[in-house]
């Protein structure tokens, strides 16, 4: 079983990395939502993990968000090597939030 810390800071290297894909397509409003997240994670608060996880799930949710639709017409392979990154980061974000929020001992 692995330690809360390093749990964090598995957490904390996804959320870089969500957000520097964000900065690379622009996205702002997440940049901001992820970014406020990372102060807490980077402090080991609960807080971080549980505002990741608020990130996600119900309509307009970062779990329905599509990176740099301009491309898809354009450059149809950036728009899906994108938005197959954002996926695979979702995932592995939101397992390792949830990891940490379902924890039974703080």
């Amino acid at each position: 079983m692995s330690s809360l810390e390093e749990d964090f800071r598995a957490l904390s290297f996804l959320t870089r990395r969500i957000i520097g894909l964000l900065e690379e397509t622009d996205e702002r409003y997440w940049i901001l939502m992820f970014s406020r997240s990372l102060e807490q994670i980077e402090t080991n608060n609960l807080s971080g993990a549980t505002g990741v996880l608020g990130c996600f799930g119900g309509e307009d949710t970062f779990s329905d968000l599509i990176l740099a639709k301009h491309l898809e017409k354009s450059d149809p392979l950036q728009f899906k090597n994108l938005n197959a990154r954002l996926n695979g980061l979702r995932n592995e974000t939101f397992q390792a939030a949830r990891k940490i929020a379902s924890r039974q001992n703080w």
